[in-house]
């Protein structure tokens, strides 16, 4: 399925990049012309020849034969010597020839426009196929000086990996990509991210991921309306769509808690906390450039990440605690360390506990309190909810983790199992 989809992919990029179906059209309508062109241009030298040439003509085949005279001419521009010829079917075969030559002019204009434009936009991202609806995008919406480092930064992780990069703005025809294996597989469409049209060709078919981009205003300010409008037109158009925005200014943070817009970020309060903290705390700006997936000088670096889905059948129905147990004494050359653990909450569950959450059906709880088991998973202090350390883990559920690379935990307590057995053999 996946080399097929590559296929059509590149087909259909093929297909877009030369503009092969407007091409086609064009030649259709030249190829009709010439048709009617042909058409009347042998009638009229057969209605001239019976006039003025009438007694030279012995039956209806000598008429027929100016179809082929008149072809001859028009495409190629010679005549035939064999075939008289009155003055007037002269006249009209020389219009016919201009004609020719009208049509092979254009002919080869679309060509060459073709493949000047195929030129001039090497150096551009190319423009996603029309008629091709990629699996699991992640789409960017808007530009800002931001945008290489963003691409950049999701082709780091392997969870971009298969996926297409699409960036949407009225100007994106016109960004230049840069050289690197971290700017392959990036498309753009030009237009209005919050237009309706434009969303249905973008929107993955089985999974997308949002990041709208806060846009300057007159070069000097940024502004968040119109990246708060596009986050709104995208979750009306597909509430399954996760949604990321940019927001300059942090009173703008209000307009979103009414919403279903997954995450906002505001990159100015971001940064204070930082400067603060690493202030307080020597050290902390390089912790969090290191979680964030910085690398370090052997080209590795811990990262967070989420454990797939379903969980592992090994933890299935233990808790968070039994797990970070079998962690700690089996993947110990893994350099792993559990953080705490997603737990999925069906939606009648979510109303029970009145709980709003953003991320699909996801509670995050990091760093779980050490709790004896009760009668429930979770616990409320002050009007809030937590998860403990005795919290039962099912197959929707994830876990949080800081490793240098995804682990497929399956696999790996495969593997340990059967070193295990050799070594007890």
């Amino acid at each position: 399925m996946k080399l097929k989809y590559k296929i059509n992919k590149r087909f259909s990029s093929f297909l877009q990049k030369y503009k092969l179906k407007t091409q086609l059209k064009n030649v259709q309508k030249l190829f009709l012309f010439l048709l009617v062109v042909w058409l009347f241009g042998s009638f009229f030298t057969i209605l001239s020849q019976w006039l003025f040439l009438g007694e030279s003509h012995s039956s209806l085949r000598d008429y027929v034969q100016y179809f082929w005279v008149v072809i001859i001419e028009l495409v190629s521009g010679f005549d035939i010597p064999e075939v008289p010829m009155h003055t007037v079917s002269l006249l009209i075969s020389i219009i016919m020839l201009v004609m020719g030559i009208v049509v092979v002019g254009l002919f080869t204009g679309q060509i060459i426009s073709m493949f000047v434009h195929v030129l001039q936009k090497n150096e551009y991202f190319s423009e996603k196929p029309e008629n091709f609806q990629f699996k699991s995008p992640i789409i960017i919406c808007g530009v800002n000086p931001k945008l290489y480092n963003i691409i950049e930064n999701l082709r780091k992780s392997s969870y971009s990996r298969d996926r297409e990069i699409i960036i949407i703005d009225k100007d994106a025809d016109q960004i230049k990509k840069n050289e690197g294996k971290y700017f392959n597989d990036i498309w753009y469409l030009s237009g209005d991210p919050a237009n309706r049209e434009i969303l249905q060709k973008a929107i993955g078919k089985q999974d997308c991921r949002v990041i709208i981009l806060s846009k300057e205003l007159n070069g000097k300010k940024y502004t968040d309306s119109k990246a708060i409008n596009t986050a709104l037109a995208i979750e009306a158009f597909d509430e399954k769509v996760h949604t990321v925005v940019e927001i300059a200014n942090k009173e703008n943070t209000e307009h979103f808690k009414c919403t279903q817009i997954n995450d906002w970020i505001c990159i100015s309060e971001y940064s204070l906390k930082l400067m603060s903290q690493s202030a307080l705390q020597p050290g902390m700006a390089n912790i969090y450039s290191r979680l964030l997936g910085d690398e370090v000088k052997d080209n590795t670096s811990t990262q967070i990440y989420f454990s797939s889905i379903p969980l592992s059948k090994y933890f299935v129905g233990k808790s968070y605690k039994e797990i970070n147990k079998i962690a700690s004494e089996k993947f110990v050359k893994l350099d792993i360390t559990l953080i705490g653990f997603a737990k999925f909450l069906e939606t009648e569950e979510k109303k029970r506990l009145n709980l709003k959450l953003r991320n699909s059906n996801y509670f995050i709880q990091i760093n779980p309190i050490n709790h004896k088991n009760g009668n429930s998973n979770f616990l409320q202090k002050s009007g809030k909810i937590f998860f403990h350390q005795n919290t039962k883990l099912n197959q929707k559920d994830k876990l949080i983790y800081l490793s240098t690379d995804e682990i497929d935990f399956d696999k790996a307590l495969k593997t340990i199992n059967k070193k295990v057995e050799k070594e007890n053999e």
